[in-house]
């Protein structure tokens, strides 16, 4: 993972040198952030083998990455914004685009007749949930209930998923710019910045093995649980030991904090990027295609429905859930970073927040895809149930984000 992360700040300093090397020809590549650019050099690199350390070791380093973000979000202070209103709204929004991509998913699957039934209900385990999760099921659907390939095709599905989230992100901030980051603004050095950087890295990595080693040596199972989330107790810790500060009269520098946020941002676009692989999915591949499409569709009618009952931070919001559905809450974070270059919303404390909304149908959403693929729950069954719940959700998403003070 060291070589990884290495080649993560390498590439972040070649995404910069080419942002400044590229003339700014037309709309779409003057919005094209530096860490994008590197990330794509990463990928490019790794399609022809020539990207060092495994994909799991790149993957390693992004969700790192993507922790000190969070420590770093809990640690800033927020000003007069209050979290309630957007991670309710992103949380039941997170319900609706799961339920309905493996809705549509199901319908796919149904419609084509000699899929496994497993094979649409993987669509919001790669999209939604990430490569991580989508080859964890994959490996699980695999060995017990006979689905060959399931792990390639959801660790596709998951990869395709990152560059959509990337390219609808662009594509979204193309008719809305709001102007790029300067290396000065984003990237200036100072000697106390540094400081707090490092004190930052320190202090989750002192978490991360507190978790790993000791929790470890008392429940395995619940260590991987509390690892599965970890940014999130990251976010709960970097509030908590702000607010101590405040109470003993001391006061972090928020632009500090967020320079270390926007550092670790750019990295973690870059990891994304290079941990990206294809599958062996020929067999599959319009039956994939069309599963994708239809659940990429289904996502974009859910938040441009969902977003019109939003009154502040519409956009903001809007992208970092599209990025999170689509690829993973890193993911998430970076596309929020496209319309918000200095992180001063409340989004990204709001997209940490969120998890405590969504675990619940996210989780039950999972639990009832695996009964599906082991046969226990007919496909068609689990495919409207899902549906219901969709729609449900969207209707929560109507009744109670209006009631929902900022």
């Amino acid at each position: 993972m060291i070589v990884a992360l290495l080649g993560t700040a390498a590439l972040v300093l070649v995404g910069w040198l080419l942002r400044g090397a590229i003339p700014a020809r037309g709309a779409l590549l003057t919005v094209v952030p530096a860490a994008i650019l590197g990330g794509l050099v990463a990928l490019l690199v790794r399609a022809v083998g020539l990207l060092p350390a495994s994909p799991e070791a790149w993957q390693d380093a992004a969700y790192h990455l993507f922790g000190i973000s969070f420590l770093a979000i809990g640690l800033t202070p927020p000003g007069d914004a209050r979290i309630r209103k957007g991670a309710v709204w992103m949380g039941v929004g997170q319900w609706a685009t799961f339920s309905l991509q493996a809705a549509v998913g199901g319908l796919v699957a149904l419609a084509y007749g000699s899929l496994h039934v497993g094979f649409g209900f993987l669509a919001p385990m790669g999209l939604n949930e990430g490569p991580g999760q989508a080859v964890s099921i994959g490996k699980l659907w695999e060995a017990d209930y006979g689905f060959a390939n399931a792990v390639s095709i959801g660790a596709t599905i998951a990869s395709v998923g990152f560059l959509i989230a990337y390219l609808g992100g662009l594509l979204a901030v193309r008719r809305h710019p709001v102007g790029t980051r300067h290396i000065a603004a984003g990237y200036g050095l100072t000697r106390s910045t540094i400081v707090m950087s490092l004190g930052i890295v320190a202090g989750y990595t002192i978490i991360y093995l507190t978790v790993f080693y000791g929790l470890g040596a008392v429940d395995q199972g619940l260590t991987d649980l509390v690892l599965g989330v970890l940014f999130f107790f990251c976010l709960l810790i970097g509030m908590g030991v702000r607010r101590l500060l405040e109470i003993r009269g001391t006061s972090i520098n928020g632009s500090e904090t967020r320079r270390v946020i926007l550092w670790s941002v750019d990295g973690l676009t870059v990891a994304i990027l290079g941990s990206l692989t294809w599958g062996a999915i020929s067999t599959v591949f319009w039956p994939l295609v069309t599963v994708i499409v239809a659940a990429v569709v289904a996502t974009i009618i859910v938040l441009l429905v969902a977003g019109r009952w939003l009154d502040r931070w519409r956009r903001e919001r809007s992208l970092a859930l599209f990025g999170t559905v689509t690829g993973t809450a890193a993911s998430g974070l970076a596309l929020l970073a496209l319309v918000d270059p200095e992180l001063e919303s409340p989004v990204a404390a709001e997209l940490g927040a969120m998890v405590i909304v969504s675990a619940p149908v996210v989780l039950g959403g999972i639990a009832l895809a695996t009964a599906a693929a082991s046969g226990a729950i007919a496909e068609w069954i689990a495919t409207v149930v899902f549906a219901g719940i969709g729609v449900l959700s969207v209707a929560v998403l109507w009744f109670v984000v209006p009631r929902v003070a900022e």
